[in-house]
């Protein structure tokens, strides 16, 4: 049995992926078993019967809309956004699933690259370990997720009971609530309470998944980078001394164990990394459209700007934090450049050409990297687009039409 000190990365995201559970993913046994070999996926178990369901109810979720909108109603920017949701979203749960198949095998990988890292000399004692801060960061990020649904129940509650009180009060409340938020189902099929159990089972999935997707790619990144931040921190006492070669032999060992666990994430993360930023840049620049033609009720107002807050909040945390594994790798390099000359050898010479030439981050397939000039440039596009918006689109008008349905206050 292993200790409870190791501050090892599986140890650490665990908690989150039994939660993940609840919405349909990491369908895995095993999870706190006393090592990797007690995790277990089984093709028929009930938690991948489970998520098998969502992504069926997914499916036809998604069918439903687009046949909705081409034949009911007119394929508009929301039925688009709609749809695109929807797509990249049950993308992202395939994958994620494809993933958890393999979890053991990449925990096992992992474990063998960072299996020097948690012992000394690197191991270290300090208050916020890899467990911790993952607990952190992925607590507030679950907290704000529900608090953001919240609202939006609040939202969409407050806009159908002001219908139900000015247009329409000869329906059921909830019967004519659930037909103007899922028109797509119920124009097919009739009202019923186990219809709409599983419709807003698959509708909080769907939200979980979105933001897990960014999590997922926040605990790797962090993961990433504290053993680059370890290296760093036991290489740094040797920095200007007079080393003799096998130190630095043994430093550049370890640190392409890291890289070589980099390198093996990165082709494990990139299809997530694919659907988490398309998502998230999509929604913000759609989220933005929206802000210059928006006009609702105060708490459907207040549910929009938080939502669009907490978008670009969990984007931006979740680039910086990916980006951090580059900017991480690159750190022992002022400490090859001071090593003496006198101390020089053919390790030093190919340890640095490691760190120069070396490409030490996650990608999406190796169209873009998550360094930091991603991140400027997704600014830079975000602004043009915020300064298109402002010249060229017009405010509508206040809530002139909400009795005849197209406008939506949320």
């Amino acid at each position: 049995m292993e200790s409870p000190a190791i501050d090892d990365f599986h140890r650490a995201v665990r908690p989150f992926l039994l939660i993940s559970q609840l919405f349909s993913l990491f369908p895995l046994g095993g999870l706190y078993g006393r090592t990797l070999q007690d995790i277990r996926f089984r093709w028929f178990g009930p938690g991948t019967v489970y998520s098998f369901y969502f992504f069926l109810s997914g499916l036809l979720t998604l069918v439903a809309h687009i046949y909705y909108s081409l034949t009911v109603d007119t394929l508009g920017t929301s039925e688009i956004s709609n749809i695109i949701y929807y797509v990249l979203n049950l993308s992202g749960a395939i994958v994620l699933l494809a993933i958890a198949a393999r979890w053991r095998t990449i925990m096992e990988k992992w474990r063998s690259l960072e299996e020097n890292f948690l012992h000394p000399p690197y191991a270290e004692r300090r208050f916020w370990s890899l467990k911790r801060v993952v607990a952190a960061i992925g607590s507030t990020m679950v907290v704000l997720a529900f608090v953001e649904d919240a609202l939006h129940v609040a939202s969409v509650y407050y806009t159908n009971l002001q219908y139900f009180k000015r247009c329409d009060n000869s329906t059921p409340f909830w019967t004519l609530f659930y037909q103007r938020e899922h028109p797509r189902f119920f124009h097919y099929l009739p009202y019923s309470l186990p219809a709409v159990l599983l419709l807003e089972l698959t509708h909080k999935i769907f939200l979980y998944v979105w933001t897990f997707m960014d999590l997922f790619i926040i605990f790797v990144a962090l993961g990433l980078a504290r053993r680059y931040e370890q290296f760093y921190r036991h290489a740094a006492q040797y920095k200007g001394r007079h080393v003799m070669g096998p130190v630095w032999q043994r430093l550049r060992l370890d640190y392409g164990r890291i890289s070589s666990l980099v390198a093996y994430m990165e082709g494990i993360m990139a299809p997530i990394i694919v659907c988490t930023t398309a998502s998230d840049l999509y929604f913000i620049f759609y989220q933005m459209y929206n802000a210059f033609q928006f006009s609702a009720s105060l708490i459907s107002e207040l549910y929009f700007k938080f939502s669009l807050a907490f978008l670009i909040f969990r984007t931006l945390v979740m680039l910086l934090i990916a980006s951090n594994i580059h900017v991480a790798s690159l750190r022992p390099l002022d400490i090859l450049r001071s090593v003496p000359m006198s101390c020089w050898t053919i390790d030093v010479q190919r340890f640095t050409q490691e760190l120069l030439f070396g490409r030490n981050c996650l990608s999406g397939h190796g169209f873009f990297f998550l360094n930091r000039s991603v991140i400027l440039a997704m600014a830079g596009t975000l602004i043009t687009y915020e300064l298109v918006m402002l010249k060229e689109v017009n405010p509508s008008s206040e809530k002139s039409d909400f009795c005849d349905g197209v406008k939506r206050l949320y």
